[in-house]
This record gives C-alpha cells, structure tokens and sequence, in this order.
C-alpha cells in the first residue's frame, strides 16, 4: 500500500523524534503539517532508562513552552562511593528523576495537540534511495519523501539500512525497579541520587546508580549500572557480577525479579550525522558518554535537525552536508564534547591506588 508522500518521516516518538516536530512546528508550522512521526509501539510504551531529567531539558521545553508534569522526585543531593568513602555534591533541584512511560507519553500528547501526526504500531523496515529522495517502506506501507530523521535509538533501524562502517560506540546497561518505604529510603528523605564508582577497579567505565523514583503510584527505587565502554578494546567488565555484588550489598537482591538490559550510543565529533536525505538525532547519533545522560541531548538534537530541515526545504538542498558542524556549533555539541574528554579521562583504567586516594580526599573535602 503507497499513501501520499509526507515530506518528512521522523522514525520514532521518544523524545528527540518529538522535540524534532515540536521545533518544526515552532519554525515552520506548514512543514510540521506534512511530517510524519512513526512509532512501532504505542504510548505509554515501556521503556528503559535512569529517568534523570536535567534542568537543560527544562529549559529546551520552557521554549517550546511546554511543561510535563508527571509524577517526579526532584533531586538535591549527589552520593557519590567508593568502597566505604562517601562525598556530597548538592543543589537545589539539580535534576529530577521520572518514568520514561509517563514522561514521554506526555510528551507526545502535547505534540498531538498541536498538531502531530504520528502512526503508533507501524515499524520501519527499509529504505531506498530514489532521485531528490527516499522510499521508506514500514510493515504497513511505502512512502515516497524527502527527508527522513533517525530517531529510533541506539540500536536505530534507520541507521543500520544505511550501512555505515564505524567503530562500535555502544555503552551497555542493566535496570531493575525496586519498591521502597519512602519514609525509611535515604534516597526520598534526602531527595538523593548515589553513583556508586567502586567497579572502577574492577574494569568499569561507569558506575551503579539507586534513583529514588515514583511508578504507579508507589516509591520505588531505580537501580542500575553503567558501562560506557568508551575504551572499547580494554577487557569487559563482568556486568552481571557488579550489579549482582550492589544489589547484595543494599539488600536489594530477588532472585525471582528478572533483569532487564539496554543498550546506548555515544557521542562521537568524528561520527556519522547524516547522509543525504537522512538526518540521525539522539541515541541514534549519539549522547553523553560519561553519563550516560540521554534525555537532555534528545531534546537539544531536535532543535537543531529542525533548523536543518527548514534550510533544505527552504533552499533544496537535501545533502545535510553542514549538519555535523552545527551539532558541533551548538551548546549540545560543545557539552557533548566536554563529556567525552571526561569520560576518556575518568575511565581509563587508573591503578586502584589512585583511586582510593582521590576518594579519600573527596570524602574530608565533600562531607
């Protein structure tokens, strides 16, 4: 089955395919009419993350005037552990920690109010290139349009039928969710977030994290851990092994509760953003590797592959060939760019020495 052809298809309703339409919409009203948004589940969906949104995203959707009020823990304080040391860093509201499910349900509602068209449980498949354009077929139907956004994560469908060769740049993660008694969790009475840093030693490049978090009503604690893997030819880290190890150690192992993992694109400046016709956003082009931080980095790559398709339709040109400079030139590429000079730095296999007595220090510094 052939339908008219949108002059955009966004593959994928998370939120750096919705902040793409969203900023569309803000700059081109008529564009954002002849978009179209795939998504091969339906909202709410599940969907795997830590939740942490940082004030930046805020402030990309106060400018599009808009505020997602699901159920949220503001977070005040940082733990921050290392076999036994603990140090603080605080500020007031310095993230807060929702359901992805609800979060970027919400998300799309609003967008459906203003206007978005989106197709939910109409899934990707292949895409050809034809002329001054793209054949995108999905499970359901074929379309003929001009532009198509990559925004289905990291594991993008999109990205895999261009068939680029680039080195592997995937963090991996695991998650649990795990109830509480908010009155007796340190995470609600403190509004806290710990990173707990002790598999540093132990070969990974990241941490394990305990998120204070509301889900359905209930507290709950989001546990998991991190590995970036940004060194990608260091031995891996025995993931299961560490978590199994955390979840120990705070009470929180149930043999019963399955385990659920992800995976995570990181930012690379000398990656691939964009072939002709094909613009790639969030986990798609890659986010925080140090972090791990995703939601921030959606929403910020969606205002700037906006612009970029308001200046192709505006000029004809469709080869994206500037794209890459102004993710660079954006405060997003730049932030970016900070975060993986951190992580190499952090995660470079230090002795363990070291680190003990960087924490030692930090733990007298930080109380």
């Amino acid at each position: 089955m052939i339908e008219s052809a949108p002059d955009i298809i966004i593959v994928g309703s998370g939120p750096a395919g919705v902040s793409t339409w969203l900023h569309l919409h803000r700059l081109d009203p008529a564009l954002a009419e002849r978009t179209l948004v795939l998504e091969k589940a339906r909202h709410p969906r599940p969907k795997l993350c830590a939740g942490g949104v940082m004030r930046t995203a805020d402030a990309v959707l106060a400018r599009l005037r808009i505020r997602i009020d699901t159920p949220a823990v503001p977070i005040h304080a940082v733990e921050f552990r290392y076999h036994g040391r603990r140090f603080y860093w605080r500020r007031r509201n310095y993230f807060r920690v929702v359901r992805r499910h609800e979060f970027d349900a919400a998300l799309v509602a609003v967008a459906r109010q203003r206007g978005m068209r989106l197709h939910e449980m109409e899934t990707f498949r292949r895409l050809q290139r034809d002329g001054d354009g793209l054949w995108v077929e999905t499970n359901q139907r074929s379309y003929r349009t001009r532009a198509l956004v990559a925004a289905d994560g990291a594991n993008s469908a999109v990205r895999l039928g261009l068939g680029l060769r680039e080195t592997t740049r995937l963090a991996r993660l695991i998650e649990i969710l795990t109830p509480t008694d908010a009155s007796r969790a340190p995470e609600f009475g403190q509004n806290m977030a710990v990173f707990d840093l002790s598999g540093w030693d132990q070969g990974l490049q990241g941490y394990v994290w305990d998120f204070p978090c509301w889900e359905n009503g209930h507290a709950a604690i989001s546990r998991g851990i991190y590995d970036s893997r940004v060194y990608t030819r260091r031995p891996r880290a025995d993931l299961k092994q560490l978590f199994r190890s955390a979840l120990e150690a705070r009470g929180a192992l149930h043999p019963d509760q399955p385990w659920q993992g992800h995976p995570e694109r990181w930012f690379d400046p000398r990656a691939t953003f964009a072939q002709p016709h094909v613009l790639l956003v969030g986990d798609a082009a890659g986010v925080d590797p140090f972090a791990g931080e995703g939601i921030s980095f959606a929403l910020q790559y969606g205002e700037v592959a906006a612009r970029e398709l308001v200046a192709a339709f505006e000029t004809g040109d469709f080869t994206f060939s500037r794209y890459r400079q102004h993710v660079l030139a954006h405060p997003m590429g730049k932030d970016l760019r900070l975060r993986r000079r951190l992580a190499r730095l952090t995660y470079r296999g230090w002795p363990a020495l070291v680190f003990s007595i960087v924490s030692g220090v930090l733990s007298h510094l930080w109380r």
